[in-house]
């Protein structure tokens, strides 16, 4: 499996807010995390991020123990290198168009990805406002611009949290549809935090939180 989490707990100021989770996901699974706001959907993204760190229980990922990567900021980077993150704190950066702002992680990790920019943008269908600026595009354009700059470097896994909350109903469903063939095609593992029931029910299996705790459904 990719990732395997059990008996995870995480607490903050002695309140429980993750309890006893358990959960593998394989490689090429599209799973949805679903559950009330406040549930801990983001504390768990956060935590598979290592942008937190769990209170207690194991984490592994692609069969290394997250134990044995000290939080510092190197060994965290380099883990990074293997997530595309698509948050509600996402942004893109006003001054640089489309494309620049897609590149930049692969001009800050200095990786040759122009075969995979253009066949990217081809399946974001986002080829025509390439060379736009950022004003100019519409939040659908936007989403579908965080989420090729998510992409650009080929991560194994891609989290997603709530990437459709600001947009209408169209543009949410393109971005579910979007993502359902980057699952089928390019056999990305992806994981969607969603209040969205239209997102949730294209995807493989959905977790639910509730209160912290986890039901799996199918």
């Amino acid at each position: 499996e990719m990732i395997e989490i059990r008996n995870l707990n995480k607490e903050i100021n002695n309140k429980e807010i993750l309890t006893d989770i358990c959960f593998e996901i394989y490689k090429g699974d599209f799973v949805s995390v679903i559950g009330p706001s406040g549930s801990g959907k983001t504390t768990l993204l956060n935590i598979l991020l290592l942008i937190i760190d769990k209170t207690s229980g194991l984490y592994n990922f692609n069969g290394k123990n997250i134990d044995e990567i000290k939080f510092d900021d190197n060994e965290v980077i380099k883990f990074r290198q293997n997530i595309g993150i698509m948050s509600s704190l996402s942004q893109l950066l006003p001054n640089i168009n489309v494309k620049q702002n897609i590149m930049l992680p692969a001009t800050i990790f200095e990786e040759e990805r122009s075969k995979d920019y253009e066949k990217l943008i081809s399946q974001l269908n986002i080829k025509k406002i390439q060379n736009n600026s950022i004003s100019s595009l519409s939040s659908g354009e936007k989403q579908r611009v965080l989420l090729a700059r998510a992409l650009i470097l080929s991560p194994l896994l891609l989290i997603a949290d709530e990437p459709t909350a600001n947009l209408d109903n169209n543009n949410a469903l393109k971005i579910g549809d979007i993502m359902s063939d980057l699952n089928e095609e390019n056999k990305t593992t992806i994981i969607i935090a969603t209040h969205d029931d239209k997102i949730s029910n294209k995807t493989k299996s959905i977790l639910k939180i509730e209160n912290g705790n986890l039901s799996k459904e199918i």
